[in-house]
Formats: C-alpha cells, sequence, structure tokens
C-alpha cells in the first residue's frame, strides 16, 4: 500500500517500524491480549493517535473507524463497507489524496476567508458562512467522516504490516483509546523517549545479533564461499570470468533481487519479483508497459561495498546470490524505511553486460621552444 500524504506528513512511528518480526496469521502482528502488557504495541497507539490529533488538529476524525480501518486492514477477511464505499489498498489512497489535495484545502481557504470577513471592522456587510461542511470538523456530513476516517486507519494498518514490527493489535487500539479518553500513562515526551530508544538501541542491537546468526547459518550452505571483507557468495553460473568487472569504476548490467534475512523482497528489477507497492506504483505511472523488464545499468562505485567486491566474482553471463553483512551493506543507519539499522542482505544478481572503465589518455605536452 503506498503511504498517503498525510502518512507522509505525520511521525507516525508505526510506519517506521525496522525490527524483526514474530510470525502469526500475517508473519508480523498478533490481535494479542490485555492480559499482558505489550509496551511497544501500547506506546504506537499513544504515538499514532497523538500525531494525528496534534498534525491534523483542523480536522475532527471519529477514532472508532479510525480503529476499524487499522484492524481490517492486518486482519480482515472481507472488504471493509462504509456506507456505500468499499475500501480497498487503491480507494483508501484514492480517497485520501482527493480529500487532503482538494476538499480540505477548499474548505479551509474558505473558512478562512470568512473568518478575515468577519473580524474585518471595515466591512458593511455581515459575512455569508460557507455552506456544504462543519467548521468544528471539516466534514460533510457523518458519512463522509466516517470514510475518511476509516481510510486513515486502513493506510495506517497497511504501513504497520508492510514495516514488519511484533505487535499486539490490541494494544495499539488500547494506546489509541487511552488518548481519546485522556487517559494516557505516558506523556508525548516520554512516548518519544521510548521509540527513540527502540529505534536507536534496541532495534540495531536485536538485528545485528539476529543478522550474524543469519550469517552463520549460511556460510554452512554447499557452495557458499566466504572472503576477507566477511562476504558470503555463491556461484550459481560463473559465466565469461575474461569479462568479468575488474574495478569499481567499470559499469555493469543487471537483473536482481534484494531480500531482508526473514525472505522480504524489498527491491528488485523484474516487475514479477517487485514487492507489491512497487508494482502498485509501476501500474499507475507506466500502465502501457509496466511488467517490461529492463535490466539496470550502473557503475560498481555507486553501490554499496558488498556489490562492488561481489559484482567482480562473476563473469558476464552469470549468476551470482550475496549475502552481505551490514558493515558491507547499509550498516547502522540502514535505509528506511525497507532495511533496518545493522540489516545483513541477501541479492541474486544475474550480470549481463560489463562495460569496463578506460581512463582517459593524458593530455599532450607542447614541446618546449
Amino acid at each position: 500500500m503506498k503511504k498517503t500524504i498525510l502518512t507522509v506528513a505525520l511521525s507516525l512511528s508505526a510506519a517506521i517500524f525496522l525490527s524483526c518480526a514474530n510470525k502469526s496469521s500475517n508473519g508480523v502482528i498478533v490481535k494479542g491480549s490485555l492480559s499482558e502488557m505489550d509496551s511497544l504495541s501500547y506506546v504506537t497507539g499513544l504515538d499514532l493517535a497523538n500525531s494525528l490529533k496534534r498534525d491534523m488538529s483542523v480536522i475532527s476524525f471519529d477514532f472508532n473507524f479510525v480503529k476499524k480501518g487499522i484492524e481490517n486492514a492486518i486482519f480482515g477477511e472481507k472488504p471493509l463497507i462504509v456506507g456505500n464505499d468499499t475500501i480497498t489498498d487503491e480507494s483508501a489512497l484514492k480517497t485520501l489524496q482527493e480529500f487532503f489535495t482538494l476538499k480540505l484545502r477548499q474548505r479551509m481557504m474558505e473558512k478562512n476567508e470568512y473568518e478575515r470577513a468577519l473580524n474585518d471592522s471595515t466591512a458593511t456587510e455581515a459575512p455569508v458562512k460557507p455552506e456544504g461542511f462543519d467548521f468544528e470538523t471539516m466534514f460533510a456530513s457523518n458519512e463522509e467522516c466516517a470514510l475518511i476516517s476509516s481510510s486513515i486507519g486502513y493506510d495506517i494498518g497497511g504501513n504497520m504490516l508492510e514495516r514488519g514490527v511484533p505487535m499486539q493489535l490490541v494494544w495499539v487500539l488500547k494506546g489509541i483509546d487511552d488518548v481519546c479518553n485522556n487517559e494516557a500513562t505516558m506523556t508525548p515526551q516520554e512516548i518519544q523517549n521510548y521509540l527513540r530508544n527502540y529505534f536507536t538501541v534496541i532495534v540495531p542491537a536485536e538485528n545485528k545479533k539476529a543478522s550474524e546468526a543469519w550469517l552463520k547459518e549460511v556460510e554452512k550452505e554447499k557452495g557458499v564461499k566466504k572472503t576477507e571483507s566477511g562476504l558470503l557468495y555463491k556461484l550459481v553460473k560463473e559465466g565469461d570470468m575474461s569479462a568479468k568487472p575488474t574495478r569499481l569504476e567499470d559499469e555493469v548490467e543487471v537483473h536482481y533481487k534484494g531480500t531482508t534475512r526473514n525472505g522480504k523482497v524489498f527491491d528488485a528489477s523484474r516487475f514479477a519479483d517487485m514487492p507489491a507497492e512497487r508494482q502498485n506504483m509501476m501500474k499507475q505511472y507506466r500502465p502501457n508497459d509496466y511488467d517490461k523488464d529492463e535490466p539496470v545499468k550502473f557503475p560498481l562505485n555507486r553501490v554499496i561495498a558488498g556489490w562492488g567486491e561481489g559484482l567482480q566474482l562473476v563473469g558476464k553471463g552469470g549468476k551470482i546470490i550475496l549475502w552481505i553483512p551490514a558493515e558491507l551493506a547499509y550498516g547502522e543507519r540502514g535505509a528506511a524505511p525497507n532495511i533496518g539499522p545493522n540489516e545483513a542482505l541477501r541479492f541474486e544478481v544475474d550480470l549481463l553486460g560489463v562495460k569496463h572503465y578506460v581512463e582517459d589518455a593524458p593530455a599532450e605536452v607542447a614541446p618546449a621552444k
């Protein structure tokens, strides 16, 4: 599911979760039980509700519908129907884009203009209050409020799923309820401190430990070799070794697929291998040839170190699998939103072509007269 303009704008912690996931019905999130406290899930709910109330304070969402949207996006076996509308990934995105970029903007302009006219002491006539929406909620009707609130929740739930954090939904919803009922047990600053510690201390440490354990197991597999740097690789097809890249300035032409240690695809050059979010984007922006598989070209000094080293181990026309330690990939910072800090990665690469770098000839020096 694509992020909406709202989830991009808000500092929603659930939209940037980058930890390994517990197995559940959807791979990352379980419904859970209030009998056992789940602090991360609860704080997530607090942060989600605070963010919506703070960053969209001009809008009065119906949080009951927000919660329904979140739950349906994660666990719904049937489409979520609100009034006469059926909410899906595509419809939620379209509904939210239309509301925030067109309807809300126009309503804000009308409201501001009315309030300016109302406070104009020089006006000779009372201004006419705009019709068609409620000044307090910014919605045209209860039905529209329910639709937008549900779509917001659906979008948030989809982003939570994609980011792969182990969570208990019941505690996320509990956090939302507590903010709405003014019963939150943590201040906004305490929430931010908790999440900052989680993402900058706990997640990197967990990822480092899990990645190292994963690479140790991969190293035991048949055909896997290890370089001095710690890069693991397996030649599926050697290719023409006389035409392999020999320096980082060489340009390569490849097809590839990148996955995390949990098997989640985060990037790929072939349409069939791409994550669903990327496929939907391709369909939207390239409707006539979205599934045309075009190889990618780049010099090896423009990519992560593991690629630069690994592609020099395979010949043109060959295929190689790379298991890249975090220090040869994106390191402690990761590459949000799909690659966490200290994440080791796996790439399957088909080397289709190689263009060797040719240094410019030194300029001729004119003889001294």
